[in-house]
């Protein structure tokens, strides 16, 4: 059943946020990125289905999952300025299973046993900082952003690409075992495809566009999971779910609102820069 929504929903997701990028720029794309559109009702129908203690443990593992997608953000976004979008790719891959590797380590691990405190609080302060550090260590793009009349196979290509890759991660996932199957869980499939298309049609400038408008969005992802897991075992499934987006939705419309300024502040100083 999730399997096939997530082949269902992945390639349509990746046509709304390519619509959206070709609409209003790279930004807002990588922005729309961020949100939780397939995590989310994933962990919800988990939650229906196996219990609050379940999904507040899950959250966790979210939270966590947050670091390895910004290694893989950064990767991209730093080799991209040297290389083309397969290099890249390849060492943002990398990136994403070496943080796996280090965040599921046991010896971090040890610490979230039940007696633990607060291993969520920690596991989303782990996401928050991997995504300060994607924001202070990747380059601001400077460069004007061009529109672009994409090919006519342009977005269908970008939905193949999508269900390729999940059909392809579903199926390692399923040979690997449990432990590497959790950590293919949270593959960026959607910042992959997204990312390596804008990368060969717009350049390095619209991809690290793309990646720091994700970035930022994903504190938003991090705050949903973080009021999710704290909520559930007093306000239940719907009552966390209604909290959590409510401040998704806040924070996410600070960041467009924010977008809008600043692009209007460009517009004024330097018409040719707002694209």
């Amino acid at each position: 059943m999730l399997l096939l929504l997530k082949i269902a929903v992945t390639p349509l997701l990746v046509a709304f946020v390519s619509l959206a990028q070709r609409w209003w720029g790279p930004t807002i794309g990588g922005i729309l990125i961020g949100l939780p559109w397939f995590t989310g009702p994933v962990l919800f129908l988990l939650v229906l289905d196996q219990g609050v203690a379940y999904g507040a443990a899950a959250c966790v593992g979210v939270e966590l999952g947050i670091a390895c997608v910004s290694a893989f953000m950064l990767a991209y976004g730093l080799m991209a300025a040297v290389s083309r979008w397969p290099a890249s790719l390849a060492v943002a891959v990398v990136a994403f299973f070496a943080g796996a590797a280090a965040v599921t380590d046991p010896r971090l691990l040890g610490w979230m046993t039940p007696a633990a405190m607060a291993p969520l609080w920690t596991a989303a302060g782990i996401g928050a900082v991997s995504l300060c550090t994607v924001l202070v260590l990747l380059p601001r793009p400077r460069a004007e952003v061009l529109p672009q009349a994409p090919p006519w196979w342009d977005i269908p290509a970008r939905m193949a690409t999508a269900a390729v890759i999940v059909a392809a991660v579903t199926a390692s996932a399923d040979a690997l075992g449990p432990r590497l199957a959790g950590v293919l869980a949270t593959y960026p499939i959607v910042v992959t495809v997204i990312g390596t298309f804008t990368h060969q049609s717009r350049g390095v400038e619209a991809v690290r566009r793309v990646l720091r408008g994700a970035a930022a969005s994903l504190f938003g992802f991090v705050a949903f999971f973080l009021v999710v897991g704290l909520a559930l075992p007093g306000m239940g499934a719907f009552g966390a779910y209604a909290l959590a987006a409510a401040v998704q939705l806040a924070i996410t419309a600070a960041l467009v609102a924010t977008h809008g300024v600043r692009q209007r502040r460009i517009a004024r100083s330097d018409p040719a820069a707002a694209a």
